[in-house]
């Protein structure tokens, strides 16, 4: 999962807008915890929002990703990282906010995975604290209908074309993406397997209860697939 595209993520996905989503998430932050200094991005991919979010507070980062942990780590100086599991990682510290962006809460893939997940979330996070997340598809929004989901990109060092059709098991949305890649060297391709769970907003209202959280949901949110804010009850 990502093991191998990793190095040509920013490149899938150039055309995202970080910057917009980062001020988002900083003005939602700035009237929900205006004395917050320390952040927390849980599942923080190669570290995008983090550019932006350091300006505003003290970014940590931490990925199940070794090569995302490096890729975040020359990108922002200014922040430090750390390799683990959002699930059950222990870092001896505690924040302000967590964030978990970009549907990455959807890899646990179980209900009871998110509530573990939310459990660690909550150990780590200051009193008075904030946890957002944006979350994957529910199941009524997840559409396997046969279309070919496509995304292209190109950098100096080539060019990336990303695609997959859309398929569900049980409560499982599945993707097997397909990368073809042309650089100097010639025309490589290979295949990832990608399994998000699908749960409903009032399904993760629970796992974030069943964590001790009271949490607020925005049905749009940063991207259109909502997002949810979180307080210790």
């Amino acid at each position: 999962m990502l093991s191998l595209s990793a190095q040509w993520y920013d490149v899938i996905y150039q055309s995202k807008d970080y910057r917009k989503e980062s001020d988002v998430i900083t003005r939602l932050l700035k009237k929900e915890h205006p004395k917050a200094k320390s952040l927390l991005d849980a599942a923080c991919g190669t570290g995008e929002h983090d550019r932006y979010l350091s300006k505003t507070y003290n970014v940590d980062g931490l990925d199940i990703n070794a090569d995302f942990i490096s890729i975040a780590s020359q990108k922002n100086s200014q922040c430090r990282y750390f390799m683990g599991d959002m699930m059950n990682f222990s870092l001896n510290k505690s924040y302000d906010i967590i964030i978990c962006l970009f549907s990455s809460i959807g890899y646990v893939r179980s209900l009871e995975n998110v509530a573990q997940t939310l459990r660690c979330f909550s150990k780590h996070l200051n009193p008075d604290g904030i946890i957002i997340v944006e979350p994957w598809f529910t199941p009524g929004a997840w559409k396997v209908d046969g279309r070919v989901h496509m995304r292209t990109g190109e950098s100096a060092e080539g060019k990336i074309c990303r695609m997959a059709v859309a398929d569900q098991q049980d409560s499982l949305s599945v993707e097997i993406i397909h990368y073809l890649i042309g650089t100097k060297q010639g025309i490589s391709h290979f295949s990832e397997r990608h399994e998000l769970g699908l749960f409903t907003v009032e399904e993760m209202k629970n796992a974030f209860s069943e964590a001790g959280l009271i949490a607020q949901f925005d049905d749009y949110g940063l991207t259109g697939r909502g997002l949810y804010t979180a307080k210790s009850k």
